[in-house]
């Protein structure tokens, strides 16, 4: 019998999705020239696009409007998301906690097939029970709680305060990664159970 159930989110957690995202920014804004490290200081410091928009690029409403309609119908394109690649160390690291434990991926990205597609490229379906999508239907709490009986040992994995306070309201450990898409200082506010720089400082027995 399996020891726990770890949750894991997929964006910034296990997979490195900030070229994905900074090289559709620019796509979509010629007039940017800022650097990914500079696109990435300001979104891990919860700067939204619409802020960064309409603050260093004049935008209109109207215009950021434009913008998010055509940034949410190509962000999970099979052309955006060849640019995401695993975090170096994750795959040998799922492999070796999946013989103790009873793993899940839970993802809030919008198309189910696109993110099973990829979790099959890097042949990870080996080490997952089960890969969650919100689909933009449900929430992350939701696909748990009506999916699998949790406990409080167990564990949610993720980069984000959202996953942490989803963690929290299922009443499990949770562990904030700063690998992804927000700073530690940020993901600290939301007070999770360990913060690491990399899901492999995590030690799910400690």
């Amino acid at each position: 019998m399996k020891e726990k159930n770890i949750f894991f989110d997929l964006d910034g957690t296990l997979l490195d999705s900030r070229e994905r995202l900074y090289r559709l920014f620019q796509n979509l804004v010629p007039a940017s020239k800022l650097t990914f490290d500079d696109y990435w200081a300001l979104k891990r410091n919860k700067i939204s696009h619409k802020e960064i928009l309409i603050n260093q690029f004049a935008y209109t409403a109207e215009d950021f409007t434009r913008f998010e309609q055509i940034w949410l119908n190509n962000i999970e394109s099979a052309e955006w998301l060849s640019f995401d690649k695993p975090f170096e160390g994750v795959t040998a690291y799922l492999q070796e906690l999946s013989k103790t434990n009873s793993l899940y991926i839970v993802t809030a990205r919008q198309l189910e097939d696109q993110a099973l597609q990829q979790v099959d490229k890097f042949n990870w379906n080996r080490f997952f029970e089960k890969v969650f999508v919100t689909n933009g239907l449900q929430d992350k709490f939701e696909l748990i709680a009506n999916s699998i009986k949790t406990s409080s040992t167990d564990w949610l994995v993720g980069d984000t305060g959202k996953d942490i306070q989803t963690g929290k309201r299922l009443g499990v450990k949770t562990a904030a990664v700063f690998s992804g898409f927000l700073s530690k200082e940020v993901l600290m506010e939301y007070k999770p159970d360990v913060i690491a720089s990399s899901v492999l400082e995590l030690n799910f027995n400690a």
